[in-house]
């Protein structure tokens, strides 16, 4: 997928982030003026509903700003916990980039839902590292993995790719639900781990100065080089490498390589990367097969922990299999003797036992 992540960059210039006041400034600064918070604040929820522990805020689609891939309505979904720490989580659900993907195959997910309670992410598991926490949970449904910006026209069907402003609307559910977070989360699966490189920068912006951590399940930012067809289609028609920070020179090539750029400008963030080795899911959509898949993870990821040995952390069983956050093998799933479940917990505490960890 095009540059899906623009809040980071490898081969980007390396600038100090200074002292701890103003820990993110250099950040904050780029990001913002790269246009990452142009929707913050701009749409307010039309309606709202309670469903259980969660409150629902819906969008009017007549406004055209937050809205599905084909014009529903999308929603953002809020669960206030007992912490002052915030997890914003997006949800996974294919990509699309033209009419064939996105209206003859139907490659992405074209309706936004209430919140998944499942794996990680149900809150009466007493195990759940989140089940104390606030959660802003977005559902996916507009094709572009959290990061377009365009409509467009696919053979008479108008076409909303507005990944942007949805995650938008999400980071405002923030600011108006939890405004003094002590600490923000931003976590995504699959297309939600794509996700995260846009979430990361919207929330920067809208949070300068609070501490943020990514955990990106199964969205490296991995692209083929390749398929040049489909990097130009997507680059065209969700039209969001104008928010590519100037300084993240090689940003044309691997996204995973934007981590750099924000690690160096952001002194406190910290990221882990879950992947199985041979995603058939990933690898499909870049169109490789498994082992060049495996080749190409292990190696741009490779060079991003050598560069940040100490703040970039992988954890990449063996396997084929897809996303792990929503999955009762977030609880179960060990690696070498090391269980993710402790690894994450370790990840979110910065102890001892978040390490690289290769199958």
């Amino acid at each position: 997928a095009a540059c899906l992540l623009l809040a980071f960059g490898a081969g980007c210039s390396h600038t100090s982030s200074g002292g701890e006041e103003g820990f993110a400034a250099q950040a904050a600064e780029e990001l913002a003026a790269s246009g990452f918070g142009d929707y913050l604040g701009v749409q307010s929820p039309s309606s709202s509903s309670q469903r259980g522990e969660w409150t629902e805020y819906f969008y009017d689609p007549a406004d055209e700003g937050a809205v599905c891939l084909t014009g529903e309505q999308f929603q953002v979904n809020v669960r206030k916990g007992t912490t002052d720490d915030v997890l914003l989580y997006m949800q996974g659900g294919g990509a699309c980039w033209d009419y064939l993907t996105c209206y003859v195959l139907g490659t992405a997910t074209t309706g936004a839902n209430g919140a998944i309670e499942s794996g990680a992410l149900d809150i009466n598991d007493p195990n759940s590292p989140f089940k104390d926490w606030n959660i802003v949970y977005l559902p996916y449904c507009d094709g572009s993995v959290f990061t377009g910006d365009a409509t467009v026209d696919y053979n008479g069907q108008r076409t909303f790719h507005h990944g942007l402003r949805n995650l938008s609307v999400g980071v405002d559910a923030i600011k108006r639900s939890f405004p003094n977070a002590s600490r923000i989360v931003v976590s995504g699966s699959s297309a939600g781990g794509y996700g995260t490189f846009a979430g990361y920068g919207v929330t920067r912006v809208a949070f300068p100065n609070t501490p943020i951590q990514v955990f990106n399940d199964s969205g490296p930012g991995l692209q083929n080089l390749d398929a040049s067809q489909d990097v130009k289609d997507r680059t065209v028609n969700w039209n969001f490498t104008k928010r590519i920070p100037p300084s993240c020179t090689e940003c044309t090539q691997q996204y995973t390589y934007l981590i750099d750029w924000s690690l160096d400008r952001d002194s406190k963030l910290r990221t882990a990367l879950y992947s199985y080795q041979q995603d058939g899911v990933i690898s499909f959509f870049i169109d490789l097969d498994g082992p060049d898949y495996q080749q190409l993870l292990l190696s741009v990821t490779g060079d991003v922990h050598a560069r940040n040995p100490e703040r970039f952390e992988r954890f990449f069983p063996l396997g084929t299999s897809h996303t792990v956050l929503l999955g009762p093998e977030f609880y179960t799933q060990t690696v070498n003797g090391v269980s993710l479940l402790d690894w994450t917990n370790a990840f979110l505490a910065d102890g001892p036992g978040w390490n690289d960890t290769i199958q």
